[in-house]
């Protein structure tokens, strides 16, 4: 039987670990109480230490984000600054300022040299550590950008999940600069997403819930649709029908010519996925054009340097029409149980009382490790 051993602890909640790869013999932790400790998996305890507040001299050194690549450890927080560590001597190198807010998630290209990192003022920044400073802002998301996942060596292609519960993946792989790539909305999830991780040619998402849903990836390489021409009057429609819209994607779409449906499927249920939906594409930043809306690029390069704020107007404009997520429904649901919110050791020690997300109150007996009895259930959620 497999035993779990402790490798140490902080003074504080552990927010985020990380280790450079699955071979590696140290893991990296970074907690509430500033600190970011790595430790030794084959029994040697702590190695290193590095105290936040102590070493930088600042108030918010808390640790949200933490990725390592090497000997390159690369750390983000409330502070809205990402540092890089020397993961051999535990001094810092360097540091990139830029955000605004929290920053949630980084990732660590392989070669070392670029960095992504997401923060909750609602973008993603593009770091280069050779030229130290920010290449880029994307600005896809309307929300905290809260995690983020990839398996790309470069970082071309890259997932990024908010506090809306929207999913995105982006792919920069045959653009000439990156705000050109492609940037396409997968799913809506109904909380924030917490992790987002890649199996074959799925992507699974975990939220505040305790359940995890699995949804078909989607192939960026594909051409977008041409949109319709809209008059304007219907692109500016009201938030409440935009969320309508959002939060009940494509459950009754209609078919369309050879039996394909409006949201990419066949009327006998396989898949067409020929060309990527045009209001399922975002803009990467902004600044960029619409992907699948440059027939209005020649309207705006005709607007000379004075009337810069027409044109901007008129970029807005293009992208006016509703963001519809590629996927309404995911294609499998891991079901978890009901999460624990309060608890109370009484006083013979023995037994436990537990309160839950389904307003559940349990008496739980700790020498038999089991259910002694349901006490009572609070709220319209119990059955």
């Amino acid at each position: 039987m497999t035993t779990a051993n402790t490798i140490g602890s902080h003074s504080d909640y552990i927010k985020v670990l990380a280790s450079p790869d699955t071979n590696a013999n140290w893991v990296a932790s970074g907690g509430l109480d500033h600190r970011i400790c790595l430790w030794d998996l084959n029994g040697a305890g702590k190695t290193m230490e590095i105290n936040v507040n102590k070493d930088e001299n600042v108030t918010k050194g808390s640790i949200y984000a933490l990725r390592a690549q090497g000997s390159l450890l690369a750390s983000g927080g409330p502070e809205s600054v990402v540092r890089l560590w020397d993961v051999k001597s535990g001094k810092a190198i360097t540091k990139m300022v830029g955000h605004t807010d929290n920053v949630r998630d980084i990732l660590i290209s392989e070669d070392g040299d670029t960095i992504l990192s997401a923060s909750s003022d609602q973008t993603i920044k593009v770091w280069s550590i050779a030229a130290g400073r920010c290449l880029h802002t994307l600005t896809m998301h309307n929300d905290s950008v809260w995690c983020m996942y990839s398996e790309d060596p470069n970082l071309a292609v890259f997932y990024s999940g908010d506090k809306s519960g929207l999913v995105v993946k982006t792919d920069t792989r045959r653009a000439m600069e990156i705000e050109e790539g492609v940037s396409v909305a997968i799913c809506q999830e109904h909380d924030g997403i917490a992790r987002i991780a890649k199996a074959g040619d799925s992507v699974w998402t975990a939220t505040s819930s305790s359940s995890v849903d699995r949804w078909r990836d989607v192939d960026t390489e594909l051409e977008i649709e041409t949109p319709p021409e809209t008059p304007r009057h219907e692109r500016s429609q009201s938030a409440s029908s935009r969320n309508m819209q959002e939060n009940s994607p494509l459950k009754s779409p209609g078919p369309g010519p050879n039996g394909t449906l409006t949201n990419g499927t066949t009327t006998n249920g396989t898949a067409s996925n020929k060309r990527l939906p045009h209001n399922a594409v975002l803009r990467l930043s902004n600044t960029a054009l619409h992907p699948g809306r440059k027939h209005g690029a020649d309207k705006v390069r005709n607007h000379s340097v004075t009337n810069l704020r027409k044109a901007s107007e008129a970029i807005l404009e293009l992208d006016l029409s509703i963001v519809v997520p590629v996927h309404g429904q995911p294609d499998e649901t891991i079901e978890g149980q009901n999460g624990l919110t309060r608890h109370q050791v009484l006083n013979d020690r023995k037994r436990v009382l537990t309160s839950d997300t389904s307003g559940q109150v349990v008496l739980w007996d700790l020498i038999k490790v089991c259910q002694n009895v349901r006490l009572a259930c609070i709220g319209t959620n119990c059955s």
